[in-house]
């Protein structure tokens, strides 16, 4: 339907172009997702949300879309390029599943994806996209430090 959809907005001759131009932006991103700087197959690794009630379905989250996660109370809230999200289930459960190359526990309530960290200054840092404000605790700030040089 889609296909018929810019079939019908665009002529014949500009729609060999349109889709030409398509396929590369869509095979762009796919191999941006997919394949690291020396061309090897990375492995896709994704956060799994479990459906809490009847009406919600199974999502899966992949890991680099996520900017950082916060704890509230007995629930997880995360907060990626795609959405925010709220699980039932303790901010360490989650911490062992993700990637340690990749996301830094900050504080007791806060886990960051340290290549969205913009600023890091005076017990507290500041992310990229999202412009969030999160608090660095004194134990912690050498592991961040260490991490964000590599």
């Amino acid at each position: 339907m889609k296909k018929r959809l810019i079939f019908d907005i665009y002529s014949d001759e500009n729609y060999e172009d349109l889709e030409s131009s398509l396929q590369e932006v869509v095979s762009g991103y796919l191999s941006s997702r997919q394949i690291d700087a020396k061309c090897e197959v990375k492995e896709n690794r994704y956060i799994t949300i479990l459906p809490h009630r009847k009406k919600e379905v199974l999502t899966k989250i992949l890991q680099d879309d996520v900017y950082f996660l916060e704890k509230a109370r007995h629930k997880v809230n995360i907060y990626t390029s795609v959405g925010d999200y709220t699980i039932y289930t303790s901010l360490k459960q989650l911490e062992e599943e993700l990637d340690p190359k990749t996301f830094i526990r900050v504080h007791q309530g806060y886990i960051v994806n340290i290549n969205e960290v913009a600023v890091f200054g005076n017990k507290q840092l500041i992310l990229n996209k999202s412009g969030k404000v999160i608090p660095v605790s004194r134990r912690n700030v050498a592991k961040l430090r260490r991490a964000l040089e590599q």
